[in-house]
């Protein structure tokens, strides 16, 4: 009975003294000095808009510094939303390691289109349907969308494509949906994303492509059934062009449900 009694009150104060000695090791974090911060960035596929320089500046500027901030005064949050109010970065995750290491960890927003209208002004879609504007830093090597597309979509930088303000022209705000449906779906190919490099918006507010390879413009009008409509050109890419050439066309117009229709050179 002793024995057992003595047991379990060793256990205990075991217990009581490990969280004695975290409290402590938490307190004494809490009080030590900010030593370094780690800046680890997720460029995705190459887009250097913003480099560890500049992450390091926002967290200084907010008055976090090396060797004179407390750990326990830095407000993980508060460099979060500083650093997500770039339009560049997608988000941001701050966390504080024990050893007073404030670790920093920013991903960077990917464009897959460089829109210009019929003004000339440009703006990036990223891979949320959102806008970006361009960087003097860095060009984005991504395919291109031109014609007539009359809006400046410049001024709503940030903004999803999908919740634009209905005082845009209509037409637009539709083929920017379409793009976005469109781009997205060839980029999940490694044929079409090498093969398409320029969108061109006509007067009707159809969507033409042009391609990196052959003489002709493929015209599928909008993103409705896109997958069916890339299908049919893969089909008509193989069993046509191979025999014909590729430069055998003007045009390869994919409207339709069950066919291609061609218009020759």
């Amino acid at each position: 009975m002793w024995n057992k009694i003595i047991h379990i009150g060793g256990w205990s104060g075991g217990v009581a003294l490990l969280f004695v000695l975290l409290g402590a090791s938490v307190s004494s974090s809490n009080r030590s000095q900010l030593v370094d911060v780690e800046v680890h960035i997720d460029f995705g596929e190459g887009n250097y808009f913003i480099d560890q320089e500049e992450v390091e500046e926002v967290v200084s500027d907010l008055g976090y510094i090396e060797d004179s901030t407390l750990m326990v005064d830095i407000v993980p949050s508060r460099i979060e939303h500083v650093l997500e109010n770039n339009p560049f970065i997608k988000y941001a995750e701050v966390y504080e390691n024990l050893n007073g290491i404030l670790s920093v960890e920013v991903n960077v927003r990917q464009p897959i289109l460089r829109i210009f209208n019929s003004n000339g002004r440009s703006i990036y879609l990223d891979d949320q349907g959102r806008f970006m504007p361009l960087s003097r830093k860095y060009s984005s090597r991504t395919p291109i969308a031109n014609g007539f597309i009359n809006s400046d979509f410049t001024k709503y930088i940030g903004a999803s494509i999908f919740e634009l303000p209905d005082s845009l022209n209509t037409p637009d705000v539709l083929v920017m949906a379409d793009l976005f449906k469109i781009v997205q779906t060839c980029r999940k190919d490694k044929f079409w994303k090498a093969q398409f490099n320029q969108f061109y918006v006509n007067e009707e507010s159809e969507i033409e492509i042009i391609p990196r390879v052959g003489d002709h413009i493929i015209l599928v009008g909008n993103a409705n059934d896109i997958d069916k409509k890339l299908n049919k050109l893969q089909k008509f890419y193989e069993k046509g062009l191979n025999k014909t050439g590729w430069n055998e066309y003007k045009t390869i117009n994919l409207k339709y449900a069950s066919q291609v229709v061609c218009t020759k050179s």
